[in-house]
């Protein structure tokens, strides 16, 4: 039991850690934030970082990748449900932006690694993977629609979900946390499906 509680302890000061390491790796750069602020910022000592996280490269990694991992997770979900391709492309522009305001953050990391591809191009490189999954299954969903008649024929696949992930993008890091107190907030969602130029006389 006591083991337990203590891994849940860990478990959350890791958590406590890499959240606050995100919010001011986003602020500061790479360059700018060290682990003793981080620390400082937590009520810890550095040494207490590194035990959880190597060097403060690993810990870098960690913010840009874990929350890119849980966000393709959640936007797969909505995609490997059952209906039909329009309702999943539905169902994943709903999912997606019903949260993106959370990880205006992390997204602002993302596009500091892809401006900096030499200084990270492991980290780069893995960014580009995880996006590529995300579009190639979006790619797929929105092909087999286009055959069954609920999307436009005349758009390419690769374009139109590389297009919607650059809209998503976009959107989270123009809007950040104010996104769902904006006036055109359900019309931003609206135009995020349309993107996808369903056939009129299929969406709903």
């Amino acid at each position: 039991m006591a083991r337990t509680v203590n891994e849940e302890k860990r478990l959350e000061r890791r958590k406590r850690i890499l959240e606050e390491a995100v919010v001011l790796f986003a602020e500061n750069g790479y360059s700018n934030t060290t682990t003793a602020l981080i620390a400082k910022k937590i009520g810890v000592t550095s040494g207490t970082i590194f035990q959880y996280f190597p060097s403060k490269e690993a810990l870098f990694h960690a913010t840009v990748l874990e929350p890119l991992e849980d966000i393709q997770k959640k936007s797969l979900a909505s995609l490997q449900q059952n209906g039909t391709p329009a309702e999943l492309i539905k169902n994943m522009v709903e999912e997606q932006f019903n949260h993106i305001y959370s990880y205006s953050n992390e997204l602002r990391l993302v596009q500091s690694v892809l401006g900096q591809r030499i200084r990270f191009p492991e980290l780069t490189q893995k960014v580009l993977d995880s996006i590529k999954i995300m579009t190639d299954t979006i790619e797929a969903v929105y092909a087999k629609g286009q055959s069954m008649g609920e999307f436009s024929p005349g758009f390419s696949p690769a374009m139109i979900s590389r297009s919607y992930i650059s809209f998503l993008n976009g959107v989270a890091l123009t809007l950040g946390e104010d996104i769902v107190h904006h006036p055109e907030w359900e019309n931003l969602k609206g135009h995020a499906y349309y993107l996808f130029a369903p056939s009129q006389h299929r969406a709903k």
